[in-house]
């Protein structure tokens, strides 16, 4: 085994950030993420859209409002008031029918923001590993389609576990109840981060080229949920402080502050796949190390059995 395949960890996860900053300024990450905040913004209101209609169509519409709660809880209070009146509007004019143009308008810049994530994927692995436009551009819908029900389900289980947990605790003892609300609670603080990773997980896994060979994930969507959640919380702390902000941009300053918000998020989605390029690289040259080094150990083994049997009596 050489040496390279024997790194250390910690050099290991040196080597992979360190590659993953170098490519990340190579390809321009800054203009991606700036790329990417900028056609997040314009397709949150059209998936939003899609959203409550398609929730409402499948007749799951506290699925589709809890969602929407979900987000309003995610972002900074600054950003939620921001979008709270248009979005509320959206709410009471939407209608419950798919098929109509404005639905599948909204669909189609949705998923915009689908491809401004899978082009900067594109570029972190290389472009050879790229398929056709077209078929990027269907995925693309696919995933905007799919992913709008994924998150009504969830946020439909989401809704009903409350219930199902009444239900449940009137069958028990009281103190047993406690026991399991103040568990729950704790738990509970957990609920968000984790849809959170598992909707970035799904991103990379969904954009990541389907040419590349056993790509990393998880590096980059921890980084990007660390970055999403230290962004949320950074941004509240400025701005609680700071209550002079709006002079600069003055009627615009809620649209900026959101704007920024998205950019942070999407230069810490950028670099997550970086990330994973570099971790995906790395990878790839442990196995093959491992793979020139095996053959070598086996011949050994067989030389030596020889010896080993002569030297029986």
């Amino acid at each position: 085994m050489t040496a390279a395949a024997d790194m250390p960890l910690l050099e290991r996860h040196t080597f992979a950030w360190k590659r993953a900053l170098k490519q990340f300024g190579r390809n321009h990450g800054m203009a991606e993420a700036g790329n990417m905040a900028f056609l997040t913004m314009l397709s949150l209101f059209p998936f939003i859209i899609f959203l409550v209609a398609l929730s409402g169509f499948l007749g799951q519409t506290e699925g589709g409002l809890a969602a929407i709660e979900f987000l309003f809880d995610v972002l900074p209070p600054e950003v939620s008031s921001v979008i709270d009146g248009p979005i509320q509007g959206i709410i009471a004019n939407t209608s419950q029918r798919l098929l109509t143009g404005s639905i599948l308008f909204s669909i189609w810049t949705a998923a915009l923001v689908v491809e401004a994530a899978r082009d900067a994927l594109i570029k972190a692995y290389g472009r050879q590993n790229a398929n056709a436009a077209w078929i990027r551009r269907l995925e693309s819908l696919a995933i905007i389609i799919f992913g709008a029900t994924a998150v009504i389900i969830a946020m439909s289980i989401q809704v009903l576990g409350p219930a199902l947990f009444n239900a449940a605790a009137s069958h028990v003892p009281d103190f047993v109840t406690g026991g399991v609300e103040a568990l729950w609670g704790y738990l509970n603080m957990l609920v968000s981060p984790a849809i959170i990773l598992v909707g970035l997980y799904a991103m990379f896994l969904a954009l990541t080229p389907r040419k590349v060979n056993s790509p990393s994930r998880l590096p980059g969507s921890l980084f990007t949920l660390t970055v999403l959640l230290a962004t949320a919380k950074g941004l509240s702390v400025y701005l609680k402080y700071v209550d002079n902000y709006d002079v600069t941009y003055g009627s615009l300053a809620g649209v900026v502050i959101m704007q920024l918000f998205c950019f942070f998020v999407s230069l810490g989605f950028v670099i997550g796949g970086e990330l994973n390029a570099a971790y995906t690289v790395m990878n790839k040259r442990r196995r093959k190390i491992q793979s020139i080094d095996t053959p070598d150990t086996e011949e050994q083994n067989t030389e030596q059995k020889p010896q080993i049997e002569g030297a029986k009596p």
